[in-house]
């Protein structure tokens, strides 16, 4: 069996995380074998999910002890033969792959998820940025993103021109969705929604990036002209109270309900009218994925992640990002449609199915299995 080793930060219930789980199986039945290693000293919400699948979890804590840290993670790799070191730390990747390639592993990953880290341009950050490319220029032997945008961000717009970078969308699992009746009578009576109201749904963190202002700021201009919209919101996180807060000052309060993290986001989605995404910052929106298994309309700010997912499906219409009039008049918009029946079944398009993704990946592991000219090392 192929042994590929995974380093994240810490195994929690975010989109990468998920998504990488949720190729155990597909993996394992290609005789490729998934361990994970983990870069805060924390146990993860997911750690459990990944045994039970037939993987293993070690923490290598960086900043517990960030002078051991290259010692132990050479220890680490050199104890247990991987043929992959598969890194999703953005540029800290870099010197991951440098140690790796100190420790002879054949295939060495940098796999980028996100248009960027969020944090703020310093010259510091800068010469940061500039290490870390370099050292994933010398070591990776493979160098993906989870789509266009993704890619030209993080390694620039002359990617293609380097056989390494290939862009590998996010597969997603349909069976949770397949399997999901539709409630919308008991989750209307849950959140105390009328019958007939109209709910739109964001699925994501309460953190800055994911601007839950704008959507509140642009459902307050809805609602005064039309008392059947109701917001649901689902996540949870450090921003939570602002938001709560933001709701109660514009007087919408008993018209946004705040769900928590939920197990049962299908059911959710289901039953809700449309999905709205405010993000200011993406790779490959997997919410936004999610809300087209479940054939609701979508709308989303314009990120290239986004218009990369437009291209397979006409559910999404596209607003500035930051713009919360534009937003109220998409919504308004969309509920005006929606009360003339709900859109037609559409197929999932298959370029973000997980046997897709699967086999896309599977292809990329058995590449680096059988060096050819071009890669580095």
């Amino acid at each position: 069996m192929v042994k590929v080793l995974h380093i994240f930060g810490q195994m929690v219930r975010h989109g990468a995380e998920v998504r990488t789980i949720e190729l155990m199986p597909e993996m394992a039945r290609r005789n490729i074998g998934f361990d994970f290693c983990t870069l805060l000293p924390d146990a993860g919400e997911l750690d459990a999910d990944i045994r039970d699948l037939g993987g293993r979890v070690v923490t290598c804590p960086l900043k517990t002890d960030v002078r051991t840290f290259p010692r132990r993670f050479l220890a680490l790799l050199r104890s247990s033969d991987y043929d992959i070191v598969h890194c999703h730390s953005h540029y800290f990747s870099g010197y991951l792959l440098r140690l790796a390639h100190k420790a002879a592993v054949p295939g060495r990953i940098a796999h980028f998820r996100s248009m960027g880290d969020g944090r703020r341009l310093t010259p510091a950050r800068r010469l940061y940025h500039w290490a870390m490319r370099r050292m994933i220029d010398r070591h990776a032997t493979a160098i993906l993103a989870v789509g266009r945008g993704a890619m030209e961000c993080a390694w620039g717009p002359l990617w293609r021109s380097d056989p390494r970078c290939q862009v590998v969308h996010n597969g997603f699992d349909l069976t949770r969705f397949e399997n999901t009746a539709v409630d919308r009578p008991g989750v209307r009576r849950e959140f105390a929604v009328p019958h007939d109201g109209f709910l739109a749904v964001y699925v994501a963190r309460f953190i800055p990036e994911k601007a839950h202002d704008i959507l509140l700021t642009a459902a307050a201009l809805v609602m005064p002209k039309d008392p059947g919209l109701h917001v649901l919101l689902v996540g949870d996180g450090d921003g939570r109270p602002a938001v709560e807060a933001l709701a109660h000052d514009l007087g919408i309060e008993h018209r946004v309900h705040f769900t928590g993290v939920r197990d049962d986001v299908p059911r959710l989605l289901k039953a809700s009218d449309c999905f709205v995404s405010t993000s200011r910052r993406e790779g490959l929106p997997g919410a936004v994925l999610e809300a087209i298994v479940a054939n609701l309309p979508v709308i989303a700010t314009d990120l290239p992640g986004v218009r990369e997912i437009a291209e397979y499906t006409d559910l999404i219409s596209i607003v500035p990002v930051d713009n919360s009039d534009a937003l109220a008049r998409t919504l308004a918009d969309t509920l005006n449609r929606c009360r003339s029946g709900p859109p037609k079944e559409r197929p999932f398009p298959r370029e973000f199915s997980l046997q897709q993704c699967a086999e896309r990946l599977y292809d990329v592991y058995r590449r680096q299995l059988r060096p050819t000219t071009g890669q580095s090392g």
